[in-house]
């Protein structure tokens, strides 16, 4: 073991090449150390432990040489690890920085942000944003309502047009376009999801309303609203509690009914204002992200969220692809 004296007794490129041999084996036990605890951090919070070919149960298989647990399917005899299928396979980063960049991008950071501050490139800072688009729409898929329910459309409209004229806008080559619209909805214990009428353009009819809370609202919930034509056709079929109010500026039951829907609304509209460029094809999963965020911050406070960002992401699948960002 190297002491004080022979340490003083080294010349300089001496010392240097002993530090840079130290610096090396200290990365490569990090490693280890990292590669294990993501294990252990995607097995606890993993939503799906089947294969994900076959979709039956793995069956323990010993370890790996590295000593990571290894599993096998019984059906297709493929191998997994505990990582396997969730956002830290293949990842090279511990779960401290991984925990940093989700901490950089809960905070609304842009990518070359994070990029600069994570001490990664752009591509890596995508590939995690990717990632929380992932968790928050698979918690907005397990979301279903009850209690105390309020539901809205938002109206994006197509970019480069003008002329609004009866529900349609004129672009700049001479076609006609119309506004897009996202289901928001949201109970009182936190729950809440986004969904995007992407199958036909225009204001949505009663019974594309209908299908998109058929399944996803409890039976007999208090659902506020404003009072929507299209809202009618939800309330009868799925037996819920009308409780409508029709806009109308500055009147006080309005605002203190639909205070709640307002607030995350304005904040959804100020999520996708500061993400200019986002692909129609990726609306419904940044607002699934912008409601978790607001909804879960607003229950348990930002610190709060990070963390479970981070563990909802640790046992997540991968499915949004970053090279479609924009």
């Amino acid at each position: 073991m190297l002491d004080e004296e022979t340490v003083s007794a080294m010349g300089d490129a001496e010392l240097s090449a002993a530090l840079a041999l130290l610096r090396s084996e200290a990365d490569r036990r990090e490693r280890g150390r990292a590669r294990f605890e993501k294990a252990e951090l995607s097995k606890r919070n993993k939503r799906d432990p089947r294969c994900p070919e076959c979709g039956v149960p793995l069956m323990g298989d010993g370890r790996r040489k590295d000593g990571v647990r290894s599993y096998e399917c019984p059906k297709c005899h493929r191998h997994y690890s505990d990582t396997s299928s969730t956002s830290l396979s293949s990842s090279k980063l511990t779960p401290a920085k991984i925990r940093a960049i989700l901490t950089l991008i809960t905070l609304d950071c842009p990518d070359w942000v994070v990029a600069e501050i994570a001490g990664v490139n752009v591509k890596t800072a995508q590939y995690w944003v990717d990632r929380c688009l992932d968790a928050a729409g698979e918690w907005s898929m397990e979301s279903r309502l009850s209690g105390h329910v309020w539901i809205d459309e938002m109206r994006f409209a197509p970019i480069r047009a003008s002329g609004f004229v009866d529900g349609v806008w004129t672009t700049y080559a001479g076609r006609i376009a119309k506004d897009a619209y996202m289901e928001v909805a949201f109970d009182s214990s936190g729950r809440g999801f986004c969904h995007l009428f992407a199958e036909r353009l225009g204001t949505p009819g009663s019974a594309m309303v209908s299908e998109c809370l058929s399944g996803r609202i409890e039976p007999g919930s208090l659902l506020t609203h404003d009072g929507a034509s299209c809202h009618n056709r939800a309330v009868r079929e799925l037996s819920l509690g009308d409780d409508w109010v029709k806009f109308v500026a500055g009147d006080a039951e309005y605002e203190r009914k639909m205070k709640l829907m307002s607030n995350c609304c304005s904040y959804l509209r100020h999520c996708f204002e500061s993400h200019n460029g986002i692909k129609f094809s990726k609306l419904e999963a940044y607002g699934n992200f912008f409601m978790y965020r607001w909804s879960h911050v607003r229950k348990h406070g930002l610190r709060a969220t990070i963390e479970f960002l981070f563990n909802r992401v640790c046992g997540t699948a991968k499915s949004q692809i970053s090279e479609s960002l924009f």
